[in-house]
């Protein structure tokens, strides 16, 4: 697992334990878990952004996946030829309209919250764990050791797969999870990225 030398300041973790004030300040994402049938079309987008080029795709029920610039359109059409059959990848902006309106708005400081429906797409540990994130709110971090508390579970490999499996980074915001020694560690948009998005939180990085 990589990491990078820059600490993030102590007086920023906070233990909320399960339940908290991190629950209070968490993004405004109403979650849709595919336990029932899957949807059968998807609409994809991109657009590009402050911090490069970002993929997109939403379902009837909501977003279901983001691919950060690291990821690409490779990795991206990847992942949705996973899940939805070929007869039901759309291309469509439109769709995907009110996601990258407050995604840009989060990235010009605008946004501290997402206000968008969410089509989760995962076992059940991964959506587990995908709703506990949601809860830390912006301008807080969780350490992996935290995260696992809240979930009951010393599992600390994994929660770090799982966390780095995210489908949709940033509105579920798992750039705020860091190593218990405060550094930052693993992100599946890359160490200078997640470094980026918690100053842009002002989190104060040391």
């Amino acid at each position: 697992m990589s990491q990078a030398i820059v600490k993030v300041s102590p007086q920023w973790l906070r233990t909320t334990g399960r339940f908290g004030k991190a629950e209070a300040d968490r993004s405004s994402v109403t979650l849709h878990y595919d336990e029932h049938q899957p949807s059968s079309r998807v609409y994809c987008a991109s657009f590009e952004s402050p911090i490069g080029v970002i993929y997109l795709a939403s379902t009837e029920r909501g977003l279901c996946k983001i691919a950060l610039p690291k990821d690409g359109k490779a990795s991206f059409f990847s992942w949705i030829k996973e899940n939805f059959p070929p007869e039901g990848i759309v291309d469509d902006r439109k769709k995907n309209s009110v996601v990258i309106r407050q995604l840009n708005e989060y990235f010009i400081g605008k946004r501290t919250k997402f206000d968008l429906d969410i089509d989760l797409i995962g076992t059940n540990f991964q959506q587990r764990l995908w709703t506990e994130l949601t809860k830390t709110g912006y301008g807080t971090v969780i350490t992996y050791k935290q995260l696992g508390k809240r979930l009951h579970t010393k599992g600390y490999r994994a929660i770090g797969a799982t966390v780095s499996k995210n489908p949709v980074p940033i509105v579920i915001p798992c750039h705020r999870v860091v190593g218990s020694d405060s550094k930052l560690v693993g992100y599946s948009g890359g160490i200078r990225l997640k470094e980026y998005l918690l100053r842009l939180e002002g989190i104060i990085l040391i």
